[in-house]
């Protein structure tokens, strides 16, 4: 039972067309002799539906418990054909997200739609006047039967991705047929873009008989029985490209599961977001809303949660539950205070490990051991015996950041010793090491432990001086980095998972992407970092431009530190332009503010007239343009000369 999204794997089955034999019979075997049902999601209330809720009295975690998973567990899945059906409201986006996830997967696309005016010979308009919805329903069902089991209107590919009529799960059959498949997928999109919608689509598509609001609620509760995953579009998003994107990886991710996928070991989307769970009800809130701003993966931190291991026990089956149905891996952390003082669980070492391996027997893709318990958990057992969750041993410090000579003894300690200690091999842990920064030279030395790791890693410096670590980490080979929910910023400057995603791109960072910077104090907020970013994205050009702060140290002194050869060329704000001279060390007629790597890890010296705060730039697309020509060095393409009109 794997929970990762991939790409890799999908890169492997367009390039060799593997088809896999078997299912997921194993996986779910091995979760029934825990007792848990890896089935279809029934969330038909306000925790799994945004329907409002009331409160008081606050109900106990045993009640917020129950209720989480009668609405979570149905069934076991029963996978004989490699087919991803989507359910959901007409004008609900499966057509175009089906699209494109059948072009990720190499699939073939089926719309049952047009699928049925095939069958019937006519449109459906004409089909439904002539013999009514009943008949059309009758039919409809009869066709997912023909195409789902049967495999009709199939031509060649190894699966198909279906996308159902909105009122298919009211004929009983039909919704019985869904509730045996997976994986179903719920594209859940809010009823009021979705009547938006409605109102520009002309008349090829037969009235619904009954006004949508009183038929979106009464087809909720169906969708919810048989769906596996939900797939939540969050309210006036219209932005369909990144909507495209993260559904084109959550799809993956759901089909590697269903059908028993070999996936590659590293994170398509890198950006993990942190849930604090001090209540069960508020940590599934925040875990739906995770999904909807494309986080690739969770941090459940168990340790806030009243009622100490008893209560996380009793609360991680309905977590982990919730996590699966939205497609997201989850980290189970349950930090004491002694490693970190911010945490929420004071008691003994051994019940707080053993919660974490129960973690892991139910399917938590990583669970997070501190290096100082290396020992205890050991004796307790390690990771349990066929479990195919990760161990991160993790090491925090919260006061400095270590020379870097003893990092890299931490490192290797970590690596070698304890992970021999636990029974895992070097490279069959994720060494995690975050430490606070006070300048940000301090804080480049966590780039350096990443591009000098010989094993899985995940290295950052806390603080605002360590924010650029958080966005470099993952293009440095960290397995993954975070980023927090919107609003949700626990420091200055702390990066939202969406921005992560959509201005730095981080799911499409490689070790081949240049790295520009923007140095200055302040930085982080600039428009010029969007703008670039943005017209990199434009161009489809390698590139990610990273607000670099440089605080507390000279310099020339943080980029010595800087891993060498791996800053492409940086822009100068006016705040450390006097500083540039002395990096490169030739004076100039002026200020350098563009400062541009050489081979030997030395720095060349550049002006760039509209950078300078007293040069008079007309407008800020003006500026945003040539700082695009100066970093890449070549004219700027048609797309980017559009995204920055200049007149």
């Amino acid at each position: 039972f794997w929970t990762n999204n991939s790409r890799t794997h999908l890169l492997h089955r367009l390039a060799c067309q593997v088809k896999t034999m078997g299912g997921n019979s194993g996986c779910c075997s091995c979760f029934s002799a825990f007792g848990i049902k890896m089935g279809h999601s029934t969330a038909t209330t306000a925790l799994l539906s945004g329907i409002q809720k009331t409160t008081p009295p606050a109900p106990s975690l045993s009640e917020q418990c129950s209720q989480v998973n009668k609405e979570l567990g149905l069934g076991s899945p029963n996978c004989k054909n490699e087919v991803l059906v989507l359910v959901g409201m007409r004008a609900a986006g499966k057509t175009t997200l089906g699209k494109v996830a059948a072009k990720a997967m190499n699939f073939e696309f089926l719309d049952m739609d047009d699928l049925l005016e095939k069958d019937v010979g006519s449109t459906i308009n004409v089909f439904v006047d002539k013999y009514g919805w009943p008949a059309f329903r009758e039919r409809e069902a009869k066709l997912l039967e023909r195409v789902i089991k049967d495999g009709e209107f199939r031509s060649g590919h190894s699966g198909a991705v279906i996308a159902t009529g909105g009122g298919v799960v009211e004929t009983p059959s039909a919704l019985e047929m869904l509730e045996s498949h997976s994986p179903v997928i719920w594209i859940d999109r809010n009823i009021e873009d979705i009547l938006k919608t409605l109102e520009g689509v002309g008349s090829y598509r037969p009235g619904l008989g009954s006004p949508a609001r009183d038929i979106h609620a009464r087809r909720v509760p169906l969708y919810d029985k048989c769906s596996d995953y939900v797939f939540t579009i969050r309210e006036n998003d219209e932005n369909w490209a990144p909507i495209e994107r993260r559904f084109e990886t959550f799809a993956a991710s759901s089909c590697a599961e269903a059908f028993g996928w070999t996936q590659g070991s590293k994170l398509s989307n890198p950006v993990c977001v942190p849930i604090v769970a001090n209540e069960l009800f508020s940590a599934c809130d925040d875990i739906k809303e995770a999904a909807v701003q494309g986080a690739g993966l969770v941090e459940l931190r168990v340790d806030k949660l009243k009622g100490g291991t008893e209560a996380v026990e009793e609360a991680l089956p309905a977590l982990l539950k919730l996590c699966r149905s939205r497609g997201l891996p989850a980290i189970v952390t349950f930090r004491p205070i002694w490693e970190d003082p911010n945490a929420g669980y004071a008691g003994d070492d051994i019940p707080r490990l053993k919660a974490l391996q129960k973690a892991a027997l139910l399917g938590a893709a990583f669970i997070d051991v501190e290096a100082k318990s290396s020992t205890t958990f050991a004796k307790l057992g390690g990771l349990p015996q066929g479990s195919q969750t990760r161990l991160i041993l993790s090491t925090h410090n919260f006061n400095e950041v270590l020379p870097l000579s003893d990092l890299r003894t931490l490192v290797k300690k970590i690596r070698l010793d304890d992970s021999k200690t636990v029974g895992l091999g070097p490279i069959d842990i994720i060494v995690k090491v975050a430490q606070m920064a006070a300048s940000s030279d301090e804080a480049a030395r966590m780039l350096c432990i990443l591009a000098e790791s010989e094993g899985p890693i995940v290295a950052l410096a806390m603080g605002e001086a360590g924010v650029f670590t958080r966005i470099l980490a993952p293009r440095f080979g960290a397995e993954f980095t975070f980023g927090c929910l919107s609003g949700r910023a626990s420091a200055p400057g702390q990066p939202t998972s969406e921005e992560l995603l959509e201005s730095f791109r981080l799911a499409k960072l490689t070790l081949k992407t240049k790295v520009f910077g923007l140095i200055g104090d302040p930085v982080v907020g600039s428009p010029l970092t969007a703008l670039l970013n943005a017209g990199f994205a434009a161009a489809d050009y390698d590139g990610v431009l990273v607000p670099l702060l440089v605080r507390g140290c000279p310099l020339d002194q943080f980029l010595a530190v800087l891993p060498q050869k791996q800053l492409t060329a940086a822009l100068v704000l006016p705040s450390h332009a006097p500083q540039a001279a002395q990096v490169t060390g030739t004076p100039a007629p002026h200020l350098h503010n563009v400062l541009r790597a050489r081979e030997d890890g030395s720095y060349d010296g550049e002006y760039l007239e509209t950078l300078d705060a007293a040069a008079a730039v007309p407008n800020l697309n003006q500026q945003a343009l040539a700082c695009y020509e100066c970093l890449t060095k070549q004219s700027a393409p048609r797309e980017v000369k559009a995204l920055f009109p200049t007149r």
